[in-house]
């Protein structure tokens, strides 16, 4: 067995050169790191490096779920026909004093992939549009975005090849060339949607958002804001954005549970966009009412959001959001030392909460590594711990979750066994 595979990652025994914490916060009210863990669910022995893909809550916020689970299942006709809608609104209202909006442009939904379909499959695409992308999107959002041509006459994509690192003028550059590019094909044809990641997945990149909005629109392009990973890495002040449409998952980075998000759609949309499920709302003359009831569900899940928001000042939002980026920043420039390799972006305005860290495979084609089972199973079965691993420019990367229950000594150890696996696999014959 590897000697790094018993370590107990909900200490720093073995790490004693590693300050438990050096990253101070603008309040420092803390505290953060290891002392957090007993806020969450992972149980000894566990330590999650993958916030980014499921997101965790912390068991208040559970209890705040549960709270309004009880509340349904004691009397669900009072719940349904009462206080739902009531409680749905008493969330729109605290997220958008989060997100500085207006609380009607606000819909609770279960998530990113339902806020994409929502407002996609809502426009009416006619032939000639076409739809902007970067090669870097989401996967799923792309699956929509082909699904929308697979089903239109003549709506194609437009997509813009990223393959970082670039700086953040080279990336606004890179989407305005290609829209300038199409312009010059002048075949009657127009770029209607633009759909831009305010922080892509794989590789993890914090986009020039803002810029890459005011551009997008002054060519009068609609734009689509995924911010999937946005609500609780980043603030979010959507009257400064000023966004066309904005999706964003709250069980991601913003502490509640699992099958909660919110879309932003402004009121000058509103009468166009409608949910994915139609219900007896459909055309009542209001955007909040076909919004506020999705069928017969489990909407504790969304209201948990309150509880997220609860735990959230409790600690400080900033303080939140400066210690993950600093550990993040941080803990990726301590494990590409571990590696002898480089994190992917060298200007630290593009990390959020999420780093990437080359791995340094000779063979970035080695069989075993052609699907990522190898790597999964390898890391879950033997170390108990997990962190995604993909290509991207001629390398192989893994994305690291930073969060306020890790601490640098987390990084240091997740390095040294990235560093194992590595080895070993670089020793194989087809390395």
């Amino acid at each position: 067995m590897s000697s790094l595979s018993s370590h107990s990652q909900g200490s720093s025994a073995t790490t004693q050169d590693i300050p438990s914490s050096i990253l101070p916060t603008p309040a420092q009210p803390g505290p953060f790191g290891h002392k957090q863990r007993k806020n969450f669910f992972m149980p000894e022995g566990k330590t999650e490096f993958n916030h980014g893909s499921y997101g965790t809550f912390p068991r208040s916020v559970q209890e705040n779920m549960m709270k309004w689970h009880n509340k349904a299942e004691e009397n669900p006709d009072r719940w349904v026909r009462l206080d739902l809608k009531p409680a749905l609104a008493k969330v729109r209202t605290q997220l958008a004093e989060f997100m500085n909006c207006y609380k009607d442009e606000l819909a609770l939904v279960q998530n990113t992939t339902v806020g994409v379909n929502t407002i996609l499959r809502s426009i009416d695409f006619v032939p000639g549009d076409r739809i902007l992308q970067l090669s870097t999107g989401y996967g799923a959002v792309d699956k929509t975005v082909h699904y929308i041509c697979d089903t239109h006459k003549d709506v194609e994509i437009v997509e813009v090849p990223i393959v970082m690192p670039l700086t953040d003028h080279e990336i606004v550059f890179q989407v305005e060339k290609t829209i300038q590019d199409h312009l010059a094909k002048k075949d009657g044809s127009r770029i209607r949607l633009a759909m831009i990641d305010w922080i892509s997945s794989v590789p993890s990149v914090l986009h020039p958002i803002k810029a890459l909005v005011d551009m997008l629109k002054s060519y009068e392009i609609l734009v689509f804001v995924d911010a999937a990973h946005a609500i609780g890495q980043v603030p979010i002040d959507l009257t400064f954005l000023n966004p066309d449409f904005l999706i964003t998952n709250c069980h991601k980075w913003l502490y509640s549970v699992r099958g909660s998000a919110v879309l932003f759609v402004p009121k000058r949309f509103q009468t166009s966009i409608h949910p994915t499920a139609i219900q007896g709302d459909y055309k009542s003359g209001s955007f909040e009412l076909e919004f506020s009831w999705n069928g017969t569900m489990d909407y504790s899940t969304i209201l948990s959001v309150e509880g997220a928001l609860e735990f959230r000042k409790q600690y400080g939002e900033d303080a939140i959001i400066h210690y993950c980026h600093r550990l993040a920043v941080e803990g990726g420039e301590k494990m590409a030392e571990i590696l002898g390799t480089n994190v992917l972006t060298p200007h630290e305005q593009q990390v959020g909460n999420m780093v990437n860290v080359r791995l340094p495979i000779k063979n970035i084609n080695h069989p075993k590594i052609e699907t990522p089972d190898y790597l999964i199973r390898l890391l879950l079965d033997r170390y108990n711990l997990f962190a995604p691993s993909y290509k991207h420019g001629g390398y192989f990367w893994t994305r690291v979750s930073s969060q306020i229950y890790l601490e640098l000594s987390d990084f240091v150890y997740l390095g040294r066994v990235w560093k194992e696996v590595i080895e070993e696999l670089n020793a194989e014959k087809d390395a």
